[in-house]
C-alpha cells in the first residue's frame, strides 16, 4: 500500500518558519520512512546527486487553532509528527526534551504537523485543507 505524507503548518506563521518547520519535519520523515527516499543518480558526466523523496509530499495550511484538533484526527495513521512551539523556543534538543517532558501534550502548542500513511485514509483526514500559499 503506497505512502502518502502531508505537512500541515500553521497558516499564521511567517514564509521563513513554515519553510524551516516543514525542513525539520521533512528530516524526520526521511529518518522514520528511509524508503521514501531514492537512489543516488549518476548525471551524464558522471556527477552523483543524491537521492531525493519518490513521493509528493504536499504542504498544507490551516488555522493556528485548527492543529490540536488535526493532531488528534491523525492519531490512528502511522506516522503522527509535531513540531511544538517548545521546539522554537529551546535553546537546543536537550532543552527541547526537557520542554515537552514539562508538559502533557494538550499544554503543548503544535505550529506544525507530520502525518503519513494510506494514501485513503490521508486523504480522508486532511484533503479539505489548502495547499500553502
Amino acid at each position: 500500500m503506497p505512502t502518502k505524507p502531508v505537512i500541515i503548518l500553521s497558516q499564521e506563521l511567517p514564509k521563513g518558519l513554515q519553510a524551516n518547520f516543514a525542513a525539520v519535519l521533512a528530516m524526520s520523515l526521511g529518518k522514520l520512512q528511509p524508503d521514501l527516499v531514492g537512489d543516488a543518480t549518476p548525471t551524464a558526466d558522471g556527477i552523483t546527486l543524491e537521492g531525493i523523496t519518490t513521493v509528493a509530499v504536499p504542504i498544507l495550511a490551516a488555522p493556528a487553532e485548527d492543529l490540536p484538533q488535526l493532531f488528534e484526527d491523525g492519531a490512528d495513521l502511522p506516522l503522527r509528527i509535531a513540531y511544538m512551539r517548545s521546539a522554537f523556543e529551546a535553546r537546543n534538543y536537550d532543552d527541547y526534551t526537557m520542554r515537552i517532558a514539562e508538559k502533557p501534550l494538550a499544554d503543548h502548542v503544535p505550529q506544525a504537523l507530520l502525518f503519513a500513511g494510506p494514501r485513503k485514509a490521508v486523504d480522508r483526514r486532511f484533503g479539505r485543507l489548502p495547499l500553502l500559499r
